[in-house]
C-alpha cells in the first residue's frame, strides 16, 4: 500500500513539475522577446516574399503590375512609421509626456514645431524647459517665459520672432529684476526701469537701442534720485545745464556736491555724476542770479547719437577740424576735475597742486592751484558750443572735456539778457 501510494505521489510531482516548468516559461521575458521576434521575423519573411506565383498575385495599376504581397508590406511599414510619428514627434506624444498634460512639449529642433502654432513648452538641447508661452509656425510669438538650465527666469512678456518685442521683464542669473519695460529686437526700446544687481532702482526713463536716452531720471545705489534730465547714449546730456542758474542746477541735480571758491573763480562738483561747472557770479546781474558758464566732464568718453567717441580722430570725424589744439593752463574747474581723476587713479594726468582749507561741510576755499599745469587741449565748435577735449600729450586719447557757449552765443545771450532788462526799466 505504501508502495503504490509513493509511486502515486511521484507520478503527480512529475505532472506538476512539468507544470511548473512551463509556468515559468511562460512568465519569463526572455521567452516572450525571444518569440515574439520570431513571430515577428517569420511575418515579415512571409510578407516581404514578393515573388509573385501567378497573375493574381499583381494588382494592374496603369500599365504596371505591382505585386500584391509588396504592395502590403509597403501600407503596412507605412503604417508603423506613422505610429512612430504619432508616439515620438506629434502634438500628441507631447501632450502624453509633457509635464503639464495641457500644454504640447517640442524640442527645440524638432521639425513638427516648425509648422505648429498654439502654447507650447520647448525643451532645449539639454532637457531643460527653455521656453513656455506662445508660438506662431515655430517661433515665440506673444506673450511667453525663457528659462535658464537652473530653471531661473531669464524673461518674461511679449515676444515678436523669438525676440524680446514689446513690454516685458528681464532679471539678472540670481532672480532678481534687471529691467521693466519695453523692448524692440532684445533690446531696451521705448519707456522702462533699469535695476542694479542689489535690486536697488538705477535709472527710469527712456531708452534707445539698449541705452538710456531721452528724458529719465537717474538714481544712486541707494535709491535715491541724484539726476534728473535728457539722457544721450547712456550719459545725462550735461550741455543742458549750460545757461541754467545754480538753482535751477540745484533742482536737476539732488546728488552730493562739493562747493570750492578760490580769487575771482567759483566751482562746484556734482560728485555722484562725475561734473564740475563753473558758476558765474551773478550779484551784479539785473535778477542776481548766478549762472553756469563752463561744464567739465570726467569722461574719456563723448556720447552721440550714433555711438561714444572715444579717440581724437573720431572726435575729428564728427565735429570737423578742430578751431584751436595746443597747450593750455587750468581754470579752477578743470584744476579740480584733474585732482578727482587723479585721486581716483584714472585720467593718466599727474595731481596738481592745489591747497585750500575747508570752510563748511563739502565747501573749500582755494587760496591757490597750479596755474602753470600743462593741458594738451583740442576744440570743436557746434550748435554754438564749444567742446574742448582734454589730453595728456598731443598724441593720446583725451580723458575728460568740457562744454561751453561759444564767444558768438554768450554775447548774443548777453545781448538779450540787455534787451530785456532795458525793456523792463522802461515799463517802471
Amino acid at each position: 500500500m505504501l508502495r503504490l501510494f509513493n509511486t502515486l505521489i511521484g507520478v503527480v510531482k512529475a505532472k506538476m513539475m512539468a507544470l511548473w516548468t512551463k509556468i515559468r516559461l511562460w512568465t519569463s521575458r526572455s521567452y516572450w522577446e525571444t518569440k515574439g521576434v520570431n513571430t515577428f521575423r517569420q511575418f515579415f519573411s512571409r510578407l516581404l516574399n514578393v515573388k509573385p506565383r501567378s497573375q493574381s498575385d499583381y494588382y494592374p495599376v496603369l500599365r504596371w503590375l505591382v505585386s500584391k504581397r509588396l504592395a502590403f508590406a509597403l501600407v503596412i511599414v507605412l503604417g508603423l512609421l506613422s505610429v512612430f510619428y504619432i508616439l515620438f514627434f506629434s502634438p500628441v506624444s507631447a501632450m502624453l509626456s509633457a509635464s503639464s498634460p495641457s500644454l504640447p512639449s517640442f524640442r527645440y529642433n524638432a521639425l513638427p514645431l516648425k509648422f505648429y502654432s498654439g502654447n507650447v513648452q520647448i525643451t532645449a538641447a539639454d532637457g531643460h524647459v527653455a521656453y513656455e508661452g506662445t508660438v506662431g509656425d515655430g517661433v515665440a510669438q506673444g506673450q511667453g517665459v525663457l528659462y535658464r538650465a537652473d530653471g531661473s527666469v531669464v524673461y518674461s512678456g511679449a515676444f515678436e520672432n523669438s525676440k524680446y518685442n514689446g513690454s516685458g521683464s528681464l532679471f539678472y542669473q540670481d532672480g532678481v529684476l534687471r529691467y521693466e519695460g519695453e523692448f524692440e529686437d532684445n533690446l531696451f526700446n521705448g519707456q522702462g526701469s533699469l535695476y542694479r544687481q542689489s535690486g536697488v532702482l538705477e535709472y527710469q526713463g527712456g531708452f534707445l537701442r539698449g541705452l538710456k536716452s531721452g528724458a529719465g531720471t537717474l538714481y544712486n545705489s541707494g535709491g535715491n534720485a541724484i539726476f534728473a534730465g535728457n539722457f544721450l547714449s547712456d550719459r545725462p546730456l550735461f550741455s543742458e545745464l549750460l545757461g541754467k542758474t545754480t538753482a535751477e542746477a540745484a533742482s536737476m541735480y539732488t546728488g552730493d556736491t562739493t562747493v570750492y571758491n578760490a580769487s575771482g573763480e567759483n566751482s562746484v562738483s556734482l560728485d555722484e555724476i562725475g561734473v564740475v561747472y563753473t558758476a558765474n557770479d551773478g550779484s551784479n546781474s539785473l535778477d542776481a542770479e548766478w549762472t553756469i558758464g563752463e561744464i567739465v566732464v570726467e569722461e574719456s568718453s563723448f556720447p552721440t547719437t550714433d555711438a561714444l567717441l572715444t579717440g581724437i580722430n573720431e572726435l575729428t570725424a564728427y565735429f570737423g577740424e578742430p578751431v584751436y589744439f595746443g597747450y593750455t593752463w587750468p581754470t579752477l574747474s578743470e584744476a579740480v576735475a584733474i585732482r578727482r581723476l587723479s585721486e581716483a587713479g584714472s585720467g593718466g594726468f599727474p595731481d596738481i597742486e592745489m591747497e585750500m582749507t575747508a570752510g563748511f561741510d563739502d565747501v573749500y576755499s582755494v587760496t591757490s592751484y597750479d596755474k602753470n599745469y600743462e593741458l594738451y587741449i583740442y576744440v570743436y565748435q557746434a550748435d554754438g558750443l564749444l567742446y574742448t577735449f582734454y589730453c595728456d600729450s598731443s598724441t593720446s586719447d583725451f580723458s575728460f572735456y568740457s562744454v561751453s557757449l561759444s564767444a558768438e552765443e554768450s554775447s548774443a545771450q548777453a545781448d538779450s539778457a540787455s534787451s530785456a532788462a532795458s525793456q523792463e526799466g522802461g515799463e517802471e
